[in-house]
């Protein structure tokens, strides 16, 4: 549910848009009416989960996650870290290169396994071992020691400047498992072994179909747990999750802007949240498969070719934002003085000074999912085709676009929203996670990365600023606008959003009032 969800291309496909279908429609009723019977909460989710090992897990899985894992750190609404399975954490020295956490005692897991350093060492160990999304954020890691039965401190062979963040619900690495499981971890994939305030319960469960929780008698916070039951029901139609939502049989469903007219029209509630910048990704930098975009005036070129208002107001209306940056407003990176205006004839100037006056053709991969609408494709096409380029579309299927990635010189572009830090180790340093196929590399790009790692609070949001500035001169990427993640739900239910940034978890949802 949060938008700095961990990366992967199917996150990227909307990590944001966890919609719904599945649920037989009825005749619908109003909002608010038919209200669940007792305290339970239900809700409507478009991907299933890859695995409930957390280690294992993608973004898609957090919603079937939150529940059943209590974070080290809680991220709240308002974005300030609280206490959670750790009371207390700091850097210790300069640069950001040893980090000590300390445990909150008393805990116990759903499985009667006590919280301890051996345990929380053991837990992110495993999350390293399994190579899974979180692994490499944890890879700078070189040595755990335990401190006495609470307390662990990390040593790193690189600055990593956010540990607090990666240890919330946001992330997760942040959900410590039951050092009995990560012993015996066969059953991790289809059960529950937190510290949460809920369990799985198996019986009442259909894989890919339905997904119950029950409370957690072990929970050390029971006056934190504001159901009796929570269930997940998989959706993969979002104009059947609405449908859900009016007859009563869901009470939240995660959905995209294609169906917030309708909810809003059937009275229900509305909240957004950044979470996804679509464009383009112009991948081959060096110009193997596509030859002009080599010169970066041709890339930005591409850029200021772009009407940004035009498509988002277009394809998003009132809840898009037009970008022209892998970032957005209240990150560190960000920044308010736009790099690329639309401007054709700037756009042709620059293709002629490149030596491509008479313009080329670009082929691009997308996937075909409705995360990546290809009413976007077009969109920038109509206007790269305005100075001369054809942008030559191919749609595969999900994971057939992301293994094509090194054979297209483009490809779709949807990423969730994330601190500079993450982004570049997803994205666009030399060795990023798959979203950088030809590992293309900068010296400056580079050399701002380690600077920022390295800084403390305050000197890193300038130089994430212009770490993000120098992605964008580079033309590595089209941005186009910032799609938010959007949740409809009842009257009945309290959320919480805060304006502007990620969703609360969903275990500190609670009945309204």
């Amino acid at each position: 549910m949060s938008s700095a969800a961990v990366l992967s291309r199917r996150d990227f496909a909307f990590g944001g848009l966890l919609l719904a279908a599945g649920l037989a429609a009825g005749a619908c009723g109003a909002p608010g009416s038919e209200p669940a019977t007792g305290r339970t909460l239900r809700i409507g989710q478009y991907w299933p989960p890859t695995s409930l090992d957390p280690a294992k897990a993608g973004g898609e899985s957090q919603l079937f996650l939150q529940p059943a894992y209590d974070p080290l750190i809680y991220r709240a609404p308002d974005g300030s870290y609280q206490p959670r399975l750790a009371t207390a954490w700091r850097y210790l020295g300069t640069g950001n290169t040893a980090f000590e956490i300390t445990l909150r005692d008393g805990v116990t897991f759903s499985d009667g396994s006590p919280l301890s350093a051996d345990g929380l060492k053991a837990s992110i160990e495993h999350f390293r071992r399994s190579a899974g999304q979180a692994a490499a954020f944890l890879a700078p890691i070189a040595t755990m020691t335990t401190q006495g039965r609470l307390n662990l401190r990390l040593t790193l062979n690189q600055p990593h400047p956010l540990l607090p963040s990666l240890f919330t619900q946001d992330f997760l690495a942040g959900d410590v498992i039951s050092p009995a499981a990560v012993a015996a971890p066969a059953e991790l994939a289809t059960r529950t072994f937190g510290a949460g305030p809920y369990v799985l319960l198996p019986g009442e469960t259909v894989a890919n179909d339905h997904y119950t929780y029950g409370p957690n008698p072990k929970y050390w916070n029971a006056a934190g747990r504001f159901y009796d039951k929570i269930t997940v029901k998989v959706l993969p139609n979002e104009n059947t999750a609405l449908a859900a939502l009016k007859t009563s049989q869901v009470d939240v469903v995660a959905g995209s802007y294609t169906i917030a007219g309708g909810a809003k029209a059937a009275g229900f509630k509305v909240a957004s949240s950044p979470a996804i910048v679509m464009g383009l990704q112009l991948n081959d930098r060096a110009g193997t498969l596509c030859a002009p975009l080599a010169d970066v005036r041709v890339r930005q070129a591409l850029n200021f070719a772009v009407d940004r208002v035009r498509i988002t107001s277009a394809l998003l209306g009132e809840y898009g934002v037009p970008v022209d940056q892998p970032s957005a407003p209240g990150e560190d990176g960000y920044s308010e003085q736009p790099f690329y205006d639309h401007d054709p004839g700037k756009a042709r100037r620059l293709l002629a000074e490149a030596g491509h006056a008479a313009g080329f053709e670009l082929p691009v991969v997308i996937p075909s999912t409705p995360a990546f609408p290809g009413d976007m494709a077009q969109a920038i096409a109509s206007d790269l085709q305005r100075i001369g380029v054809t942008l030559r579309i191919t749609t595969k299927e999900p994971a057939a676009a992301n293994t094509a990635l090194t054979q297209f010189p483009a490809s779709s572009m949807g990423w969730g929203v994330l601190p500079a830090y993450f982004m570049g180790r997803g994205l666009w340093l030399r060795d990023a996670i798959g979203m950088n196929p030809f590992h293309s590399s900068d010296p400056e790009l580079e050399s701002l990365d380690q600077r920022a790692a390295a800084a403390d609070d305050r000197a890193r949001p300038a130089l994430d600023r212009q770490l993000v500035r120098r992605v964008v001169e580079l033309g590595w990427f089209l941005p186009v606008c910032l799609s938010p993640g959007l949740l409809f739900y009842r009257d009945t239910v309290g959320v919480d959003p805060v304006p502007g940034k990620p969703f609360p978890s969903v275990a500190a949802w609670h009945p309204a009032g």
